[in-house]
């Protein structure tokens, strides 16, 4: 199997710092989420693709749809697209899978993401170009600065889409909608930060409780009359 990976560990990156208004966590609900996804993907697949927007917008609900199964970061959900496009033919479609490494670690840990359900290889194979362009774009480049740049672009145009199109909302919510769907079945901390790779499982302690003493504070302490 063929791997693409560029710059999701380098320890000479320096991210750049972006000022953000609000929180990033908007509380969203998961299910809620993946079937607005999964329906509007839906209505793509029933039509015949005519214009490049429509082609886009298959491609960047697959990415976040992937994004909200595995409760990754964009970029992770942007790289393990390419690697199923590279793969098409070779991937196990029964149980389609690749592993990538994981952002923001840089101890070169992998994580392994698995493509939702609703997702087809004829889908895969419909965007496949979309992702390929990215590929080249990237070979192209010719110093780390170039590919930094161009990274940062690809996520900035996802974010925007969706926040254009989905009532303001940003990727990383996807992510910790998934933290918050599976820690109210019950899921353990320390098995949520294995799924996410989260390397301080304080952080995940925290938002978890602070997520279950909001849920405890509105819901109970009223007595019906």
């Amino acid at each position: 199997m063929k791997t693409w990976d560029w710059f999701l560990t380098n320890n000479n990156y320096q991210k750049p710092k972006i000022k953000q208004k609000g929180t990033w966590d908007k509380g969203i609900d998961y299910e809620i989420t993946y079937k607005t996804f999964q329906n509007d993907l839906k209505k793509l697949k029933n039509k015949k693709i005519l214009y490049k927007k429509d082609l886009k917008k298959y491609a960047y609900l697959i990415v976040f749809l992937t994004q909200l199964r595995n409760g990754c970061r964009i970029w992770e959900a942007i790289v393990s697209i390419i690697n199923f496009c590279l793969n098409h033919n070779t991937i196990d479609w029964a149980n389609p899978t690749v592993l990538i490494r994981t952002q923001k670690r840089s101890d070169g840990t992998t994580r392994e993401i698995i493509l939702p359900k609703c997702i087809k290889k004829e889908d895969i194979e419909k965007v496949r170009p979309i992702f390929l362009d990215i590929v080249k774009e990237f070979e192209n480049a010719k110093t780390i600065e170039e590919k930094q740049k161009i990274r940062e672009k690809i996520v900035k145009r996802l974010n925007a889409w969706l926040y254009k199109n989905y009532n303001k909302l940003n990727s990383h919510s996807l992510r910790y909608a998934y933290i918050t769907y599976l820690s109210k079945k019950g899921i353990p901390a320390q098995i949520l930060a294995k799924i996410t790779k989260h390397k301080n499982i304080n952080y995940i302690e925290h938002y978890t409780q602070s997520k279950l003493a909001k849920e405890i504070l509105k819901n109970i302490g009223d007595v019906d009359d």
